[in-house]
């Protein structure tokens, strides 16, 4: 197109897409949408399948870690240095501090999904689309984890800030001044500094929209790649300088090796959309495969028609870059990344059905077509997962009781602990404070300071647990067979709690 003729293009637009009505609630329309979508967190993780109430009892050995990571001091290093200052700085201020700031961070994170959406295609019936968005996004069995489980809070973190970039780029091709642009980068190298699982996705949204956009580029394009280019230098600062286990090990059994055989990508890629070997998302898992599926075959039918380039095939992409970086670790396959990717995939079925429906030129009954035909993916997703939801809230409620009785106990005892040169302990499980932790969060987060001998036969499968814990420990935890228990040490028998 001319581009000597800027204002007969934006006329020609004016004509060819129809601006979203203002949706009710409009005025605070940021603030009750990220209410809406807290509420209906609230709902899956909680409310429809737990009786207990939000709270901060450690489960896994990364939440003992995290809760106690005061006691480990903070210095500056090149992996993933804001991630780990933020764990830092919240453990400081307590247990409930931190896991509460991955509940509102994962709400956040959907948020954020939802704001890019709607640059993309603006919805007209917008309450009934974000209900129904949202309730599809946080239906996954694993949504569970993101309400109790501390591990979240890198890629949560990392997660917001790349989003947040990448809708600072959608804002600044609106803007004729280039201050959102430079929010956008500062804003990724946040997310780098965070974790370095955004910059594909960033890289590709910055690709899109250039390409669609009408604005100067020259400036624009200088910025983003200097972004990128920072981002590339800390990654490799990380992987070269010091050594980031998370970008990669040789051991072919370890969690972190990378494979990048065209072969093995395509099957990770597969297994994190199908899940047909974990029980819990199998269904799951065939429900959003098919979902991208439609999506994509929607995508070329429309680039096909229409010979433009899909709103729908960007939404798509989004999810590919998105998963690209988990692809290349095949022996660290993870259900609850899912969630990162997730939340574009339920908003590609929307997408792909206005352009399918051509919703530029709107009538009302398409606009409820496309909310129905999405309803009838949302309602039988929510059906199939609350159980399996249930499933794993349940699971975490169990471990959860367990816990807090084994920590009630060592309160109860906690003066005859202190006063004890050491204390022996029987009956500890795989998710007990000196499982493959060395026992920090006893000491800083509980005040319990002694030696803490670990009572377990050679033949448990459990030990080796406790002998990782026990080599983290600084002495402080020791792993004694029956046969080798001090006599005069104080006994504490876990059993008793169940």
């Amino acid at each position: 197109m001319d581009s000597a003729h800027p204002e007969e293009h934006r006329e020609q637009m004016s004509h060819s897409i129809s601006p979203m009505p203002k949706p009710l609630f409009s005025r605070h329309l940021n603030i009750l949408s990220f209410a809406l979508i807290s509420a209906v967190f609230y709902w899956m993780a909680y409310y429809s399948v737990s009786g207990l109430l939000p709270n901060s009892i450690p489960i896994h050995h990364d939440d003992y870690n995290n809760y106690s990571f005061l006691a480990n001091g903070v210095a500056w290093s090149w992996i993933r240095p804001l991630s780990t200052w933020l764990i830092f700085v919240l453990s400081s201020l307590g247990p409930d501090w931190l896991i509460w700031s991955v509940r509102i961070l994962t709400a956040t994170y959907v948020f954020l999904c939802w704001k890019i959406l709607i640059e993309v295609v603006q919805p007209r019936q917008y309450w009934i689309t974000l209900a129904l968005f949202a309730t599809a996004s946080l239906s996954s069995p694993i949504v569970a984890e993101y309400a109790r489980y501390t591990g979240m809070v890198t890629h949560m973190m990392s997660g917001c800030l790349g989003l947040a970039a990448v809708y600072c780029l959608f804002k600044d091709d609106r803007r004729e001044n280039d201050t959102w642009l430079y929010v956008s980068a500062a804003l990724l190298l946040l997310s780098t500094l965070a974790k370095e699982d955004f910059i594909l996705f960033y890289a590709f949204s910055f690709a899109y929209i250039l390409f669609k956009s009408k604005k100067a580029l020259n400036k624009r394009l200088l910025v983003g790649l200097v972004g990128l280019a920072i981002s590339l230098l800390i990654v490799a600062g990380s992987k070269f300088i010091a050594a980031s286990p998370f970008l990669g090990i040789s051991d072919a059994q370890s969690p972190y090796l990378v494979d990048i055989s065209p072969s093995r990508v395509a099957a990770t890629v597969w297994r994190y959309l199908r899940w047909d070997e974990h029980p819990v998302m199998m269904v799951h898992g065939l429900i959003i495969s098919m979902t991208l599926i439609f999506s994509s075959i929607v995508a070329m039918i429309v680039l096909l028609r229409d010979r433009t380039l899909p709103k729908t095939l960007y939404i798509v992409g989004v999810v590919l870059t998105l998963i690209a970086p988990y692809s290349v670790l095949p022996n660290h396959v993870n259900p609850y990344y899912e969630l990162i990717w997730l939340p574009f995939i339920i908003g590609s079925v929307y997408v792909a059905l206005t352009e399918l429906l051509n919703m530029n030129t709107v009538t009302r009954p398409r606009t409820y077509l496309a909310c129905a035909a999405l309803a009838a993916l949302v309602i039988p997703l929510y059906l199939t997962d609350t159980p399996r939801r249930f499933s794993v809230g349940h699971w975490y409620d169990a471990l959860e009781s367990n816990n807090s009785k084994v920590f009630k106990l060592l309160e109860d005892n906690k003066v005859a602990i202190n006063a004890a040169p050491s204390a022996c302990v029987y009956g500890a499980d795989s998710f007990s404070p000196w499982y493959m932790h060395g026992g920090q969060y006893l000491d800083s987060v509980m005040g319990l300071h002694t030696v803490w001998n670990i009572v377990i036969d050679k033949s448990s499968p459990l030990y080796p647990g406790f002998l990782q814990g026990a080599a983290f420990s600084r002495g402080r935890i020791v792993v004694t067979d029956p046969s080798e228990v001090n006599t005069n040490c104080l006994k504490l028998s876990l059993t008793e709690t169940e």
